[in-house]
């Protein structure tokens, strides 16, 4: 069930920062902090089955390398595979790749060009050696939110304690208030608790690289505060 939105976290947060107001302009700085909070719960590594979708086409020897699909959602891909009609072929994903005229069944593929308007291109490492289909399993890219009155994505109600918590810690950093690395340490811990699918090394890596880049906003704001404190601003 999808009943929550960004309003219903804009009450539960303002009442535990002393209701300071985040829609200072507007509705910011609330809408950016939802939107961050979106981006990085529905972005790599985390895996969510609510939020993925299922790409195919065909692919021959006469295309050759490269096809052009329009996959407006894509976010970043899971798993993908070819299939002959009788047997499945799994396929190595990859970053980029040199085109190539030699004729087999491909091994690899990559995403490697991004037109902004949707239209993906994907490039396999061989020109196949004959007639398949092309199987992803993608992670959709977050839709932005527009409007507090809109819903947190397609992060279901039983999840809300992730975005609240995370909307939270933001918040308490933008505020300045001295509880910020609590819940932000709560939010990364329970965003972490729901990916059965990351192995130990991925989540040791996310854990350290999102507390480093937030304190980091902490010490600047800090010293800002400070540097205007003692100018008389």
């Amino acid at each position: 069930m999808l009943s929550q939105n960004v309003m219903n976290s804009v009450a539960f947060v303002t009442t535990l920062i002393k209701n300071q107001r985040l829609n200072i302009n507007g509705q910011e700085p609330a809408l950016t902090l939802s939107n961050i909070v979106l981006q990085r719960v529905l972005g790599p590594p985390f895996r969510w089955r609510q939020n993925r979708a299922s790409v195919n086409f065909p692919i021959t020897q006469a295309s050759g390398t490269d096809y052009v699909e329009s996959v407006p959602t894509l976010g970043w891909i899971e798993t993908q595979w070819l299939t002959d009609g009788t047997l499945i072929f799994e396929l190595e994903g990859a970053v980029s790749m040199p085109m190539t005229t030699t004729k087999r069944r491909p091994t690899k593929v990559a995403p490697v060009y991004d037109d902004n308007a949707g239209n993906i291109t994907f490039r396999f490492n061989a020109v196949p050696d004959k007639n398949y289909t092309a199987f992803f399993d993608i992670q959709k890219k977050a839709q932005l939110i527009q409007s507090w009155s809109d819903p947190w994505g397609v992060i279901p109600d039983e999840c809300a304690y992730i975005y609240n918590i995370g909307f939270l810690s933001l918040a308490a950093l933008v505020v300045n208030d001295a509880r910020f690395q609590i819940w932000n340490r709560e939010f990364v811990a329970s965003l972490l608790a729901t990916q059965d699918g990351l192995d130990e090394q991925a989540k040791a890596i996310f854990y350290k690289a999102w507390l480093n880049d937030t304190a980091s906003v902490q010490r600047m704001q800090s010293s800002s505060q400070q540097g205007n404190a003692g100018r008389g601003v």
